[in-house]
């Protein structure tokens, strides 16, 4: 194997392991129109970027680090995606390698076959998690004000969909747009998704 191919660290995830690469991280490496994806124990899987029909790559948000990449590869021989995640930030080789699948799978499957985001549990679950917190919070201030002020329980209910409407429009346009899956515009559109160099 040359030297000069790129190549990442993938923290472990369930679709590795199911792919039968352990239980820890995983090297990922681009050698020539083939991903090799090789486990700690020296398991490995050939995937020709030729058999990769889908590919959704997109990026979580971390406080403690900067963000984190992730990309889901979608593969006429297996059942169920492959998920390969950085553990670091400043992973260069990730975007050449994710560059380069996108680049096979649009010619191959057209541009509908690659998108860009997380998943729709990814995107719906921090945006939930907000809503439910603030409906908690909100009703509780309002069930007590409300009871002391004599009004209704109907009243309390409407004044939190006035209040409530506009703060949960916010918050799914700051915490879900992101994270959402959807088709990208052409492989330019990708690089948002991507480390930055």
């Amino acid at each position: 194997m040359a030297t000069d191919s790129p190549s990442f660290r993938a923290i472990r995830h369930r679709s590795l392991a199911a792919a039968g690469l352990g239980t820890g991280g995983v090297d990922a490496t681009l050698v020539g129109d083939t991903l090799i994806v090789r486990g700690t124990s020296g398991e490995q899987l050939i995937v020709p970027l030729a058999s990769i029909t889908r590919l959704r790559a997109g990026y979580e948000e971390n406080k403690y680090t900067a963000d984190l990449y992730r990309m889901k590869i979608w593969t006429s021989a297996a059942p169920r995606p492959m998920t390969l995640a950085t553990i670091h930030s400043c992973e260069a080789d990730y975007a050449t390698i994710a560059r380069a699948i996108a680049a096979t799978v649009e010619r191959t499957h057209g541009p509908g076959a690659v998108e860009g985001g997380l998943g729709w549990v990814a995107a719906l679950l921090f945006p939930l998690w907000l809503v439910v917190g603030f409906t908690v919070a909100a009703f509780a201030v309002y069930v007590d004000a409300g009871r002391r002020n004599g009004d209704s329980f109907l009243t309390i209910a409407l004044m939190m969909a006035v209040i409530g409407t506009p703060i949960l429009a916010l918050v799914m346009l700051l915490f879900f747009r992101p994270y959402r899956p959807r088709r990208l515009n052409g492989l330019s559109a990708m690089d948002r998704f991507l480390p930055r160099a």
